[in-house]
C-alpha cells in the first residue's frame, strides 16, 4: 500500500490547489503509484510527486504526462485550463523563471517554483475532492482572479473537460440546478416558456444519471437553469464526447468466457452446433 500524500504546500495559490487536488484525485481513481507513473511517463518519481505537491506550478508537459498516464482518455482541454489558471496566478504573484531548486529546465525538474506569498492559502476543506467541489472552490475564488489573465480561468469549462463518465456529467448538472435553486416543476415551467418543454420525468432522469440527455433536453434544462446561451455549447461538446465513448464501448469485441467450453456447458454447445448445421443446410438449399 502506498503512503498517504503530504498536505499541499501552504504557499500554493487557490488556482494551484485546484490543479494539484485534481491531479491527486485522478491518480487515486486510477489506483497507480508514483513508481508506476514513473515507468509510464519516463519522469522521475521525485518530479511527479513534486508536480502534485503544490510547491510550484508544474510544466504543462509534466501535467499532461501525469494525467494521461492515469487516464488515457481524459480531456486535455480541461486540464490545460486548470494549469493555465495556476500559471497565471503564479506569474501575477511575482514568480521567478521556471527553475527547480537546483536550476535548469530539464525533464527531471518539470516545475516552476513560486516565491513565498505574503498570505498562506487556506487549507482545502476535507472531503471535497469531487469535480463539483472543485468547481465550487474555483468559483468562490473567481472574484479574486486576475483582472486580465492571458487565458481566463473558466472552472465549469475545466470541469466539463475532466468529465470521463456519465456520473461526472450528472454531478455537474446537479450543481447547476443547485445554483439556480429550482425545483423540477420550476424547471419544467421555465423550459416551456423559454424553449421546448422538458417533463419532470425527463429532468429527474437527467439528474439521477439514468441516461445522458438528448441535445434538446440538455439545451432546455440549461436555459431553464439560467445558463447563458453562449455557454451551452461546451455542455453539448462534453455530452457528445461521453456518448461517443459509450458507443465505442458497445463496439468493443465480445469476450467469450472459457467456462463456455467446460463440461457443464457441453449440452449448450451441442445445441449451438445443431442450429449452425441447420442454418448451413438452409443456405445451401436457397443457394441452388
Amino acid at each position: 500500500m502506498s503512503r498517504p500524500e503530504k498536505d499541499i504546500a501552504a504557499e500554493a495559490s487557490e488556482e494551484l490547489v485546484a490543479l494539484v487536488r485534481a491531479m491527486r484525485e485522478t491518480r487515486r481513481i486510477a489506483g497507480v503509484t508514483y513508481q508506476e507513473l514513473s515507468h509510464r511517463t519516463h519522469y522521475s518519481v521525485a518530479t511527479l510527486s513534486t508536480a502534485a505537491s503544490g510547491k510550484g506550478v508544474p510544466r504543462w508537459e509534466t501535467v499532461k504526462a501525469f494525467v494521461t498516464a492515469c487516464d488515457p482518455h481524459t480531456g486535455l482541454d480541461g486540464w490545460n485550463a486548470l494549469w493555465q489558471a495556476a500559471k497565471d496566478a503564479c506569474t501575477a504573484a511575482g514568480v521567478s523563471s521556471a527553475r527547480g531548486p537546483r536550476g535548469g529546465g530539464s525533464r527531471k525538474s518539470g516545475w516552476m517554483a513560486p516565491r513565498a506569498r505574503s498570505r498562506p492559502a487556506e487549507p482545502p476543506p476535507a472531503g471535497s475532492e469531487s469535480l463539483v467541489a472543485l468547481v465550487r472552490e474555483a468559483t468562490r475564488t473567481g472574484e479574486r482572479a486576475l483582472a486580465a489573465p492571458r487565458v481566463p480561468a473558466d472552472p465549469m469549462r475545466a470541469a466539463l473537460g475532466l468529465c470521463t463518465t456519465p456520473a461526472d456529467f450528472t454531478a455537474l448538472l446537479q450543481h447547476v440546478r443547485e445554483d439556480a435553486n429550482l425545483t423540477l416543476r420550476e424547471i419544467t415551467d421555465r423550459s416551456t416558456r423559454l424553449t421546448r418543454p422538458i417533463s419532470k420525468t425527463a429532468a429527474a432522469d437527467m439528474l439521477s444519471g439514468k441516461r445522458l440527455p438528448s441535445t434538446e433536453q440538455l439545451h432546455a434544462f440549461l436555459l431553464a437553469c439560467e445558463v447563458p446561451p453562449e455557454r451551452t455549447l461546451m455542455w453539448h461538446h462534453a455530452v457528445t464526447r461521453l456518448k461517443i465513448a459509450q458507443i465505442r464501448q458497445l463496439d468493443a469485441p465480445l469476450k467469450v468466457s472459457p467456462r463456455l467450453f467446460l463440461a457443464d456447458h457441453q449440452p449448450w454447445m451441442m445445441v449451438g452446433i445443431a442450429l449452425l448445421t441447420v442454418m448451413i443446410q438452409v443456405l445451401q438449399v436457397f443457394g441452388r
